[in-house]
C-alpha cells in the first residue's frame, strides 16, 4: 500500500502541478507502474538515486528502478520541506523524503526507515510539467527489508577515501535558490513564510551556509539545543556553520502546524518528524520529537527570522 503524506498545498497552479508530478513519480516507483512513469518523465530524463546507478532515458529508468522482485507489505512516504521555484519553462524543486517500508510478521510490523534529500529539475511541455532530472541522496536508514538488499549505501565518513563517491546533489549548483534566484510566481504569504524556514533547513542540512545570509535580520536571536542563545545575524550564521562542520550528513524533516501573520510580522511553529515504531493504529499519525517556534519580519519584500527557538522533548502525535 502506498500513501504519500503532504500537509501543505500550493496555491500557484504551476507549483502545485510540479508537486503533483513528483507524487505521481513516487507512486509509480512503488507500484512498478511504467505507464505512469512515462507520463512523469521527459523522454531523455535522468534519474540519479544514490542507492542505484544513474539512469538516462525513460526505458533505461524503467529497467533500472522498476519491477523489483521484492515489495514491502506497507510503504509510506512522508514529504516535507518542499520548495519549488519557477522561471519561464524551468522548475526546480527541493523536498525531504522520510520513507517507511514494513513487512507484516504474525501481525507485527518490521519497519525499515530511511530519509534523504531530493532536488529535481522540471521542464514545461505541451503536455504539462515533466521531470528532466531527478536526484536523491540517502542520508540515513535503519532496520532491514528485502526490498533494499540491492541498495548501494554510500560511505558517509568525513574526508576523502578511495571508496568515496560524490553525492548526487551539489547545493551550490542545484539548490532551487541557486538555479532560480527569484521565482516568477508568488505564493500567498503563509507559503512564503514556510519557504523561508525550508531554505534555512536546506542550507543547514546541505552545508550551503551562504544561503542563510538573507534570511536573518541583523539583530536576530536564536535559542536552540545544544548551542544555546545567540544574538546577531553574523554570530548566528557563524555558529550554525561551526555546528554543521564535522558532520557528514544532517537532516530536518519539518512540517508547518501554526502560522499567524499580521501586517508584516509572522509567527510560525514547525514540528520535526522522527521515525517511530509503527502499529496499525498509529501508522497514519506521524510522530514528532521537536518544535521550532519562530518570529519573522518582512524586509524589502522578503521574510526574515527575528527569533527562532528550538526545543526537544517527549515524542508526541497530533490528535
Amino acid at each position: 500500500m502506498f500513501i504519500t503524506h503532504k500537509l501543505f498545498n500550493y496555491t500557484s497552479p504551476n507549483r502545485a502541478a510540479i508537486s503533483e508530478v513528483f507524487s505521481t513519480f513516487l507512486k509509480a516507483l512503488e507500484e512498478g507502474n511504467a505507464l505512469a512513469l512515462r507520463k512523469s518523465l521527459l523522454p531523455n530524463a535522468k534519474v540519479s538515486l544514490s542507492m542505484y546507478e544513474e539512469f538516462e532515458g525513460v526505458e533505461a529508468i524503467i529497467e533500472g528502478i522498476l519491477n523489483k522482485p521484492e515489495k514491502p507489505d506497507i510503504t509510506r512516504h512522508y514529504l516535507t520541506n518542499e520548495y519549488v521555484a519557477i522561471k519561464k519553462e524551468l522548475g526546480q524543486q527541493s523536498i525531504y523524503l522520510t520513507g517507511l517500508f514494513s513487512d507484516m510478521d504474525n501481525g507485527q510490523m518490521n519497519p525499515f526507515w530511511f530519509g534523504g534529500h531530493y532536488v529535481n529539475t522540471y521542464k514545461l511541455t505541451e503536455e504539462g510539467w515533466k521531470i528532466s532530472h531527478l536526484r536523491f541522496d540517502l542520508d540515513w536508514h535503519y532496520g532491514t527489508s528485502p526490498y533494499t538488499n540491492n541498495w548501494k549505501i554510500q560511505n558517509r565518513t568525513l574526508g576523502w577515501s578511495p571508496d568515496t563517491e560524490n553525492p548526487q546533489t551539489l547545493s551550490e549548483l542545484e539548490a532551487p535558490w541557486r538555479v532560480i534566484s527569484q521565482s516568477e510566481e508568488n505564493n500567498r504569504e503563509e507559503e512564503e513564510v514556510v519557504a523561508t524556514f525550508n531554505r534555512y533547513a536546506w542550507a543547514f542540512d546541505q552545508g550551503d551556509i551562504s544561503l542563510l545570509n538573507d534570511i536573518f535580520t541583523e539583530n536576530a536571536t536564536i535559542n536552540m539545543v545544544p548551542i544555546g542563545q545567540i544574538k546577531g545575524k553574523k554570530n548566528i550564521i557563524s555558529q550554525l556553520k561551526i555546528s554543521r562542520s564535522g558532520r557528514p550528513t544532517f537532516h530536518h524533516a519539518v512540517e508547518p502546524h501554526e502560522i499567524e501573520i499580521k501586517n508584516e510580522k509572522a509567527k510560525l511553529k514547525m514540528y520535526r518528524l522522527v521515525p517511530f515504531r509503527p502499529t496499525e493504529d498509529t501508522l497514519e499519525n506521524p510522530v514528532y520529537g521537536a518544535v521550532y517556534t519562530c518570529n519573522l519580519r518582512k524586509e524589502d519584500g522578503m521574510w526574515k527570522f527575528e527569533q527562532m527557538n528550538y526545543e526537544e522533548g517527549s515524542l508526541f502525535q497530533l490528535k
